[in-house]
C-alpha cells in the first residue's frame, strides 16, 4: 500500500531446513501482488471494469452501484454491494465552499484503500506492543472534490491530444482539445469545449485564431463564434473545426489565440475578460496510428516507471446548490472523463460490429442495387416516414328517420394517435350488417347507393385532446334509422404536435441568491396558454413571503427555499424557482 513501486522483482527460493520470517512471507506475498497489478497496469490501464454507476436518489442523497475497477497501480478495487450515502456525509464534502462562486459542482472519487482487521495476541511477548492485527481487508475510499484529474493521464487521451484553458471564470469554462500528432497535407479536426458551470443567463463569445503551418479553407486565420441560444440547454457544448495541415514533415504545427480578439456577453451585458492559449502539434509523413503505436511501444514502461502520481477514479460529477450547510443535488453526470477499461470481450463485439459495417460498405460499392441489411439508422427513418394510422366505424342514431337539413352528430371519438394534427376519412356504409358495402365519396357514381341515406357527412378533429367528432347532414327526408359510418385517421409522424402538454410555464429568474430579508422580483412566461394568471406561494412554512405580483421577502434564516407558480386556468401546470438565501456578512 505504501510502496507503489513493481521493481525490483525478488521471490522466495525455498530449501530443506530454511527458516522463514516475517520478512519472506512478505516478500511471496508483493511478488506476486506486484506482478499482478504489472499487468493489470500496462495491458488494461486504469478505470472502471464495470458497474460503479452513480444515480441520484432524492436532493441530497446518492447511490453507487456494486463494481469493479482497477486503480492507477493496477490494483483491484471491489464494490461489493451497493452504496446509498448523503451527499454531507461523504468524506470532502466541506471542500466545496460557498466561495466557489465558478464551480457548481463537485467530484465523486473512488481509490484503493486498506484496513487492519481481527486483532489478535502477539505471541512473541513485545513488551511496547502486546497486539498485533491478523489480516488486511482490501477495501475502498470514496470522497469528494472539486479538483479535476491534472493532465488527463487517467482517460489516456493526453497520450494523443492536448486540452488547454482559454477561459474559466462567470460560472463559465472555455477549453480548446488539439491533437498532439497530424499527417502533413491532410485535414484533421480540432474541439473547441463550452462547460456551463452554474451560469443561468446565456453565454456568447467570439475570438480569432492565428494559424502557423495550417489553415482554414485556405487562410491562416479564422473566427470562433458560440451563441448558446442556438442550441438545446446542457451543460457542456463542443464545437468541431476543420482544418488542413501544411504538406510538410517534421515541423511544429500552431494555433494562437488573438488575445484582442476574444469577446465574452453573459445576457445582455459584455464582460471584460482576457484569453490566452497557444496549442501545439507535430506534423508527420506517418498516418498518426502508426506514430501513436509506435510511441506507446517506446514509452510505456517508462511512463510507468515515471508516474508515481496519485490518481484518483472520477465515478461522478454532481452539480449542487448549496448555501451554508444546506444544499441540493441539481443534477449527475456519470464518468464525466470516461474512465473505462475495455476488456477483450467488449473489444472483440466492437470489432465484429465494426467489421459487418465495413462489409455492408464493400457490398454496396460493388453492387449499388444490393439488398443490404438495413441498419438502425435507416430503420429508424422508414419508421418515421410511414403514418400512424387507426380506423373504426360509428353508428349514428336518428331515432325515427330524419328531415332534410337535418343534422346529427356522434360522441368524441378517440382515435388513439395521440394529440395532434390528423386527416379523417370517412365512408358511408349500405347497412349495419358487417358484410355492407362502404363508399368513400360520391354517392352517385355507385348503383347500390339508392339503398343508402343521402347525406353530408364530415369530421371535426380536436388536436389538443387526440379525438373527433362526426356529423352528418341529411340531403333529403328518410325513415332510416341507423347509419353506420366508417373512419380511417392518418397522422404523420413528423407532424409538428400541438397539445396540452406544449403548453408551459416559466419563472424568471429560476435561481437567485439573497441575503436575509432582501427582496426579489419573480415574473411567469407562459408558452402555448392564453390565461396568463397563476397562484405564488412559497413551498417552506418558513420560506418567507411572496405576494400576487411576485415580490418575494427573504426570511430571516438562511437556507433554500422553493418558490411555486400554479396557472390558474391550467390546474396542470406549475413551475419553481430556488432562492438560496446567505446570512449577511
Amino acid at each position: 500500500m505504501k510502496n507503489l513501486k513493481f521493481f525490483p522483482y525478488e521471490r522466495n527460493q525455498y530449501f530443506y531446513g530454511k527458516l522463514m520470517s516475517v520478512d519472506d512471507f512478505q516478500t511471496e506475498q508483493k511478488y506476486m501482488n506486484d506482478k499482478r497489478r504489472l499487468i493489470n497496469r500496462l495491458l488494461h490501464g486504469c478505470g472502471v471494469v464495470c458497474g460503479l454507476h452513480v444515480v441520484q436518489v432524492d436532493d441530497c442523497t446518492l447511490s453507487l452501484e456494486a463494481g469493479v475497477a482497477l486503480d492507477f497501480t493496477g490494483r483491484e478495487i471491489v464494490v461489493a454491494v451497493p452504496v446509498t450515502k448523503k451527499l454531507s456525509m461523504i468524506e470532502g464534502f466541506g471542500s466545496y465552499t460557498e466561495e466557489d462562486e465558478d464551480n457548481h459542482y463537485l467530484y465523486l472519487c473512488i481509490e484503493y484503500a486498506e484496513k487492519e482487521k481481527d486483532p489478535v495476541y502477539n505471541v512473541a511477548g513485545v513488551a511496547s506492543k502486546g497486539t498485533e492485527f491478523n489480516k488486511v481487508a482490501e477495501g475502498y475510499r470514496l470522497y469528494l472534490t472539486s479538483q479535476e484529474p491534472e493532465g488527463g493521464n487517467s482517460t489516456g487521451t493526453s497520450f494523443y491530444e492536448e486540452q488547454k484553458i482559454i477561459y474559466w471564470g462567470s460560472g463559465i469554462r472555455i477549453s480548446q482539445v488539439f491533437p498532439k500528432y497530424i499527417q502533413g497535407g491532410e485535414e484533421f479536426w480540432f474541439h473547441v469545449v463550452v462547460e456551463n458551470m452554474g451560469q443561468k443567463l446565456p453565454i456568447q463569445f467570439s475570438y480569432e485564431l492565428f494559424l502557423d503551418c495550417m489553415s482554414k479553407d485556405g487562410e491562416d486565420r479564422f473566427l470562433i463564434e458560440f451563441d448558446e441560444e442556438q442550441f438545446e440547454k446542457s451543460r457542456r457544448y463542443e464545437i468541431s473545426v476543420s482544418l488542413k495541415a501544411a504538406a510538410i514533415n517534421g515541423k511544429t504545427g500552431q494555433v494562437k489565440l488573438n488575445k484582442e480578439s476574444f469577446c465574452l456577453k453573459i445576457g445582455e451585458h459584455q464582460v471584460k475578460a482576457e484569453a490566452e492559449c497557444v496549442s501545439t502539434t507535430k506534423i508527420v509523413n506517418e498516418e498518426v496510428g502508426e506514430v501513436l503505436k509506435k510511441r506507446y511501444y517506446e514509452d510505456a514502461m517508462e511512463q510507468v516507471l515515471k508516474d508515481t502520481s496519485h490518481e484518483s477514479i472520477y465515478l461522478a460529477k454532481i452539480n449542487v446548490i448549496q448555501a451554508g450547510d444546506t444544499f441540493v443535488i441539481d443534477g449527475i453526470e456519470s464518468m464525466p472523463f470516461g474512465q473505462y477499461v475495455h476488456n477483450e470481450m467488449l473489444s472483440a463485439v466492437l470489432n465484429k460490429v465494426q467489421k459487418q459495417d465495413i462489409k455492408r460498405l464493400e457490398m454496396l460499392i460493388k453492387n449499388p442495387k444490393a439488398k443490404l441489411p438495413i441498419s438502425k439508422e435507416e430503420q429508424e427513418k422508414a419508421i418515421s416516414d410511414t403514418p400512424l394510422m387507426s380506423s373504426g366505424f360509428v353508428i349514428l342514431e336518428l331515432g325515427i328517420g330524419g328531415l332534410t337539413g337535418q343534422k346529427f352528430f356522434s360522441q368524441d371519438i378517440t382515435h388513439g394517435l395521440g394529440l395532434g394534427n390528423v386527416r379523417i376519412m370517412l365512408g358511408e356504409a349500405s347497412g349495419i350488417r358487417e358484410d355492407s358495402s362502404i363508399i368513400y365519396g360520391d354517392h352517385g357514381i355507385f348503383e347500390e347507393s339508392s339503398y343508402m341515406v343521402k347525406a353530408e357527412i364530415a369530421a371535426r378533429a380536436d388536436v389538443t385532446k387526440g379525438t373527433f367528432v362526426i356529423g352528418l347532414k341529411l340531403l333529403e327526408t328518410t325513415t332510416v334509422r341507423k347509419v353506420k359510418i366508417h373512419w380511417m385517421v392518418l397522422k404523420d409522424r413528423k407532424e409538428k404536435v400541438y397539445d396540452r402538454e406544449s403548453r408551459e410555464l416559466f419563472i424568471k429568474p429560476d435561481m437567485v441568491y439573497l441575503k436575509v430579508r432582501e427582496a426579489c422580483y419573480f415574473e411567469t412566461v407562459f408558452l402555448g396558454a392564453a390565461d396568463k394568471q397563476v397562484n405564488w406561494k412559497v413551498k417552506e412554512s418558513e420560506g418567507g413571503t411572496i405576494d400576487e405580483n411576485g415580490m418575494y421577502i427573504a426570511p430571516n434564516v438562511p437556507g433554500i427555499y422553493e418558490i411555486i407558480a400554479e396557472s390558474t386556468a391550467y390546474e396542470e401546470i406549475e413551475a419553481s424557482a430556488f432562492v438560496v438565501v446567505k446570512q449577511d456578512r
